[in-house]
């Protein structure tokens, strides 16, 4: 799998099993406030250490990656990406 960075690109598989390939341009998450990508891990703001700390294992299915596709932006999480 390639290194998880801004611009970098990447290829998923859609929950109907179509293969797209684009650009990851952004991260986001369902559980947490303040997500980006450092160094290819997903961190989050942590108000309780006041620095951003990698995203607990139990969370990682809350991530979830914009990528920008020759048809629009679509939207993964990095259990899709290849």
């Amino acid at each position: 799998m390639v290194k998880l960075e801004i611009g970098a690109i990447v290829s998923f598989i859609n929950e109907v099993g179509d293969k797209f390939t684009g650009e990851l341009s952004e991260v986001f998450s369902d559980f947490y406030d303040d997500v980006k990508l450092e160094d290819g891990v997903v961190t989050y703001w942590s108000k309780k250490t006041k620095k951003y700390v990698p995203v607990k294992e139990k969370n990682k299915e809350s991530i979830f990656f914009e990528i920008k596709t020759a048809l629009g932006v679509e939207f993964a999480t990095e259990s899709e990406l290849f």
